[in-house]
């Protein structure tokens, strides 16, 4: 929450609380209509109260500003009819601190329109805890390189009821071995989060970070990491993966764009810009443009608010043509996919694993009763022994509002 907001709901608050004191005291006036007064001034008093509440839990503000409209409107509609000691500019005043706290923390609308996911069968696969982390540390993504090491970021501090959720955060790159040990290969600065990973043939580890400068991390073998890119401020690059020509590709879930990064030298240009990569405007919670992972020459997208998994075709000269929609429906975060083509896709606070195939069937093959309680990404094994292993990473519900959560690593077994 910013400084304006802040203020402006503490003016409002202190606007509603004077008109409802004011009106409370004409009781003792025994003036015409001094019941109505004190009913309006009561009104306003509550609203200011709701409004504390607002300002307090991010999630009530806008409903506390609309009420607070409701309040202002009676008192005026009483006010014509009796004579009152508020001021007619007191009432002006606090219409539009109302609305303009109703337009800056529009939360509570948000949440109430998020994309709704379709009604799905449940065909649930077998499923197994590896690892619980500490409460508060919400897990974002995974990887897993060519020879079999598994790669995952954990952030803390996240503000998820504010735009700029990663002002106090901190993101940890880390590598998880069967064993149940992890090793802290990197940290991001402060206010910056640990994104999503990818890991190259070579063991070279990218990782895509969030924060006023967004960038992505690269980290090789037997070397300090560095940042390799640097995205404008407005950007917000979330996945990641290496396209078939070895070059970098992240989908931006603000701008609706898909940023080609080279490798080594870090230089970025767009490779694809669409709306059908963005959110909706002004009303939108969840991000655009998500998850990206190739398969062959083929790339694939999973676009948030519009609730559809995209496909991309690129051509020999590592152009991308128009995507075509793949399934549509489901509000995916990441995804994995397998051997046979079936898309894997994670859908963080919906709480559920949906597969979808390649003719577009889908069905949902896990839920909290499989412990995947907010599923953040997913990752197939790369050896024999674990190749129909998919590992989730979830936030452990920290997106329902519990700061305490406890993100998961889950193995997901695909056989029949």
């Amino acid at each position: 929450m910013n400084t304006l907001t802040t203020l402006t709901q503490l003016g409002l608050i202190a606007t509603l609380m004077a008109m409802g004191i004011s009106s409370v005291r004409e009781f003792r006036n025994h003036t015409p209509g001094r019941f109505r007064k004190v009913a309006s001034g009561l009104g306003s008093i509550l609203a200011g109260l709701g409004n504390v509440a607002g300002l307090m839990v991010p999630f009530f503000a806008f409903f506390m500003a609309s009420l607070s409209l409701i309040a202002v409107i009676i008192h005026a509609r009483v006010m014509r009819s009796t004579r009152s000691s508020v001021r007619p500019w007191t009432l002006g005043v606090a219409a539009l601190l109302a609305l303009a706290v109703a337009l800056l923390q529009p939360l509570g609308l948000k949440v109430l329109l998020l994309p709704k996911a379709d009604d799905l069968p449940t065909r649930a696969m077998q499923t197994r805890v590896l690892k619980t982390f500490e409460p508060g540390e919400s897990l974002e993504g995974i990887a897993v390189g060519a020879q079999g090491q598994i790669v995952l970021t954990t952030n803390k501090g996240l503000r998820l009821d504010s735009s700029d959720y990663y002002q106090a955060a901190e993101g940890t790159l880390l590598q998880w071995s069967p064993t149940g040990e992890t090793r802290t290969l990197l940290k991001t600065p402060q206010g910056t989060t640990a994104g999503v990973p990818v890991v190259r043939h070579d063991g070279t580890i990218f990782m895509t970070s969030h924060g006023k400068q967004s960038v992505v991390w690269r980290l090789a073998l037997n070397q300090k990491p560095e940042v390799l890119a640097k995205f404008p401020e407005d950007a917000w690059p979330n996945g990641l993966d290496l396209g078939p020509d070895g070059q970098l590709y992240s989908p931006d879930s603000h701008l609706g764009i898909v940023w080609k990064i080279d490798p080594n030298t870090g230089r970025i240009e767009k490779a694809f810009e669409g709306d059908e990569l963005r959110a909706r405007p002004w009303i939108a919670l969840a991000p655009g443009a998500n998850g990206l992972h190739f398969q062959g020459q083929s790339m694939f997208v999973t676009v948030s608010d519009r609730t559809t998994l995209l496909e991309f075709t690129m051509n020999a000269q590592g152009q991308l043509g128009k995507p075509r929609v793949l399934a549509k429906g489901i509000p995916g975060d990441d995804f994995a996919i397998d051997a046979q083509g079936n898309v894997y896709v994670t859908t963080h606070p919906y709480n559920t694993l949906v597969k979808v195939t390649p003719t577009g069937e889908r069905t949902i093959v896990g839920g909290e009763a499989q412990s995947l309680l907010g599923p953040t990404a997913a990752a197939f094994g790369q050896t024999l022994q674990d190749a129909n292993t998919l590992y989730v990473v979830t936030d452990g519900g920290a997106f329902q509002g519990n700061p305490q959560a406890k993100g998961q690593l889950i193995a997901v077994n695909t056989q029949p």
